[in-house]
């Protein structure tokens, strides 16, 4: 009896950490790409977590990139900076020229972006915010989710419940079992 009130009281136990665990604290739901150009010809991008947290893992990006005059750059892999895995540089440069510059984030989230740049001799530096899906302009923060029950809550009910089904186990076990009758060892 004493083995099944403990397998039920364990299993509740481990019920409630389960069930009472929320998202962990590092976790994040997506990344922003920002384009940045120096007008000149040089790009790059930088990542952010969409909750506002500093991407710290090496990111990788392709860039593709098409100019109102005809010309292309080819898909190009974007890797990140050595002392930097949130800013991935375009290895050369855009010609002069109107360009549409279209990015697809592969890590450490994924995301996407699409943006018209100028680069001329004399260019304007600009950085352009990357729309979350679903929205027009540039990213909004993003809200808290609302906060269900605590988790202690939840693995204090997780607790009690196993304990109720190890009590009608128990007294299942109890009504099948025959009395036990011991042998005098005297007889």
């Amino acid at each position: 009896m004493r083995a099944g009130w403990r397998v039920m009281v364990a299993a509740g136990v481990v019920a409630g950490f389960v069930l009472g665990m929320g998202a962990p604290a590092g976790a994040h739901r997506g990344v922003l790409p920002t384009l940045h150009a120096d007008g000149r010809g040089s790009v790059w991008v930088t990542l952010a977590w969409d909750d506002g947290h500093p991407v710290t893992e090496p990111g990788l990006a392709m860039l593709s990139a098409s100019s109102d005059g005809g010309a292309s750059m080819p898909v190009t892999a974007l890797r990140p900076l050595p002392h930097d895995p949130a800013t991935l540089p375009l290895p050369g440069a855009l010609a002069a020229g109107a360009w549409t510059v279209t990015v697809d984030v592969a890590a450490p989230g994924v995301a996407y972006c699409s943006a018209r740049l100028r680069v001329a001799a004399d260019g304007v530096p600009e950085t352009i915010p990357c729309a979350t899906p679903g929205t027009a302009g540039p990213a909004a923060p993003v809200a808290a989710p609302a906060s269900g029950p605590p988790g202690w809550l939840v693995g204090a009910l997780g607790v009690a419940a196993a304990v109720g089904l190890g009590a009608l186990w128990s007294r299942r076990c109890a009504k099948r079992r025959p009395a036990r009758r011991f042998a005098s060892p005297l007889r």
